[in-house]
């Protein structure tokens, strides 16, 4: 059925950019938190696990929805039931047929080494983006002006600053030289 395509690929592209924004804060949270270099193994063993366990949450909801279905069913002669009942009936059947489809949809994901490669890769690249955005907003704020009267006083924090910043610098042009290459966007 086309409309069930339609929609376990939009929820595909959702479940996906989620766990593509998922991968991006651990990118982000271990290279500033926990000062550990990137690891595209770490993180695409992550992304699997995080497919692994939406691809189960799928499952369940498959299974439930069938037993909800089933409920409806044996609680009264089909011939009883109300318009509105015979619609949920329909209903929970494609709900369930979605469900078992978005699992098998991010299981093929999870197993192949390409498409989970790119969603690192891409995550990779958001936390890069995100983390110069912030590195470039927090010099503009730093802008000193050598006539300020308290330009002295403050100089070893400004200074001191600026030494954090291009150490933070030096390691995210470090990842992104040891991590991606031009070829991998």
């Amino acid at each position: 059925m086309a409309a069930i395509k339609v929609i376990v690929d939009e929820g595909l592209k959702i479940a996906l950019s989620a766990l593509r924004m998922a991968v991006k804060n651990d990118i982000i949270v271990g290279a500033l938190g926990d000062h550990a270099d990137y690891d595209p193994e770490r993180y695409a063993a992550a992304a699997r696990h995080e497919l692994h366990l939406l691809t189960r949450q799928n499952e369940q909801y498959a299974r439930r929805v069938k037993d909800l279905r089933r409920e409806l069913t044996r609680s009264r002669w089909t011939t009883d039931l109300t318009e509105d009942q015979h619609h949920d009936i329909i209903q929970l059947k494609l709900r369930r047929r979605v469900h078992e489809k978005l699992a098998e949809a991010l299981e093929a994901v999870a197993a192949d080494d390409d498409k989970v490669a790119r969603l690192v890769r891409r995550a990779q690249r958001a936390a890069s983006d995100e983390i110069s955005d912030a590195v470039s907003s927090r010099l503009i704020k730093l802008n000193i002006d050598s006539h300020d009267p308290d330009y002295e006083t403050r100089r070893a924090a400004r200074t001191e600053v600026f030494l954090h910043i291009d150490l933070a610098l030096l390691k995210l042009r470090h990842d992104e030289a040891t991590g991606l290459s031009a070829s991998d966007y």
